[in-house]
């Protein structure tokens, strides 16, 4: 039967429901030999990088291929190199050891042949064992997770990194991880609490507290969208959740919603690291449950729209996704488990192909539009 155009339209136009979408495999990669634990990911151009819970190095992955990745090299220094959490940023690798190396700052201009730049320690008034770093606008923050302490590197220029300060943080009795957002820094506070800052002249003065938002014991990390309107916290714990929270008064934020493994429907010891994807997606590494992709378009109503499990086994404490990092692209999320490695994943359905930039409601209007026309049309040939 002959279907109008103004009605084939209409309906492509109509998002399919996010539970009818999901994420697929394109590829795994377990890069270094032996019973490796690995830690957190990161991506830039057409590498991943893929630190090392056990002491291996950094796993340096060509993806360019996304369907083939392979491993290009291995940063690992004589010292050793213990390094759970690795951040880059144009070309320019910051590797936190976490077994008293220090920060390693290492030039990936070709990555090929990492080269080391120079390591900052306690000589330089940095940490010599790192839990994790953020970097932001030439800055590089450090975090222990031993002490309340976040110290502030300039490294603008990453051959002539320096210190620049100490920020001590309100939080009790240790600052697990760091996240810079704009001007500002929020710092997960291990026995409650997620403490915000204000950073925008950190090379000059003093950061000034903001507020302290009461998102409960073992925050462990957390994620901001780009106008520091909504803060995701997640909580590190048997059982234990990610918050939601409008945070545009700091000093007075608002819970808006939680997730749990039951709100969701999922089995997992605990969330570990959230991510967001152009403010909307949020994407939560999960433990054993892998990742959650979560629709926070309304962060009063988050919606779950996929996910995607790298670990088939049992719950029972530290296995599976630690990291996500979906910010090449949705058809190349990358994932790490602790004992499987890389996890390349296509989340792209997770998009409406023909309408990205519209809302429900949008598209409503636009179909109502688009209805009107063909009837005034068939209107307009029946009168005639």
């Amino acid at each position: 039967m002959w279907i109008p155009l103004w009605i084939a339209l209409a309906v492509a136009l109509v998002p399919v429901p996010a539970r009818a979408q999901n994420i697929t495999l394109v590829s795994q990669l377990d890069p270094l030999p032996g019973n490796n634990r690995y830690g957190d990911v990161w991506g830039e151009g057409n590498y991943a990088y893929v630190g090392s819970f056990s002491g291996s190095g950094v796993a340096i992955i060509d993806i360019s291929d996304p369907n083939a990745p392979f491993l290009e090299t291995t940063y690992l220094p004589p010292s050793g190199g213990q390094f759970k959490d690795v951040k880059v940023h144009d070309g320019i690798g910051y590797f936190a050891s976490d077994n008293g190396g220090g920060l390693h700052i290492v030039d990936l201009s070709d990555p090929t042949t990492p080269t080391l730049i120079t390591q900052v320690t306690s000589a330089d008034s940095g940490y010599n064992s790192i839990h994790n770093v953020f970097y932001a606008d030439g800055f590089l923050y450090e975090a222990d997770s031993q002490t309340k302490v976040v110290k502030v590197f300039d490294v603008s220029d990453p051959n002539n990194a320096f210190f620049v300060r100490d920020i001590t943080t309100a939080a009790n009795p240790f600052v697990h991880d760091v996240t810079v957002v704009g001007s500002r820094l929020y710092a997960s506070g291990w026995n409650g609490g997620t403490f915000v800052y204000d950073v925008s002249d950190v090379g000059v003065n003093a950061p000034l507290l903001l507020g302290s938002v009461a998102s409960g014991g073992n925050s462990h990390s957390s994620w901001v969208t780009s106008d520091g309107q909504t803060l995701i916290v997640a909580r590190e714990a048997g059982g234990a959740d990610v918050q939601i929270f409008d945070i545009s008064v700091p000093d007075s934020a608002v819970l808006l919603s939680t997730l749990t493994a039951a709100s969701l429907g999922i089995s997992g010891f605990s969330p570990h690291n959230p991510v967001l994807f152009e403010d909307d997606l949020l994407f939560i590494s999960w433990y054993q449950a892998g990742v959650q992709v979560i629709d926070i378009s309304d962060p009063s109503n988050p919606v779950w729209v996929g996910d995607y499990d790298t670990f088939p086994g049992a719950v029972n404490g530290f296995d599976g996704n630690w990291g996500v990092y979906p910010l090449l692209g949705l058809d190349r999320v990358l994932l790490s488990d602790l004992d499987g490695g890389l996890f390349i994943v296509d989340a792209s359905p997770l998009r409406p192909l023909l309408v990205p930039a519209l809302g429900p409601g949008s598209v409503s209007l636009l179909v109502l539009v688009l209805l009107a026309v063909g009837l005034l049309g068939i209107s307009a040939s029946k009168s005639t």
